[in-house]
């Protein structure tokens, strides 16, 4: 890759095992200026599998947006892809940044 596009500074990609429809492994790595980062897979309960890798690709950005360094970026890219494969909606539809981060840290706790 970094032949081919010498000037890339990322390249990512979901990691998904598929236990059954409605249960799959999700995780993520993430290549950042030489470096590999790794979110092991965990299982995740899944509506609809269509947009989990476009949520990846999404949050994963927004985190580069913010200045966020790689590992950073990949955890959430990695919560935005549950949010999108445990909707109904091919995207995700986080209130906040803090609803993306409980995803993150397995909190299903309302919080109000």
């Amino acid at each position: 890759m970094t032949k081919k596009y010498p000037n890339a500074q990322m390249c990512g990609t979901t990691l998904r095992q598929v236990v059954s429809a409605s249960r799959h492994l999700w995780g993520a790595i993430l290549w950042s200026k030489g470096k590999w980062f790794v979110e092991e897979p965990r299982e995740i309960d899944v509506l609809d599998r269509i947009g989990g890798g476009d949520g990846f690709t999404g949050g994963l950005l927004y985190g580069v947006l913010k200045g966020w360094d790689a590992e950073k970026c990949l955890q959430f890219g990695w919560a935005s892809g549950v949010m999108a494969a445990s909707s109904l909606n091919d995207y995700a539809e986080p209130a906040d940044e803090k609803q993306v981060w409980d995803v993150y840290a397995g909190n299903a706790r309302v919080q109000r």
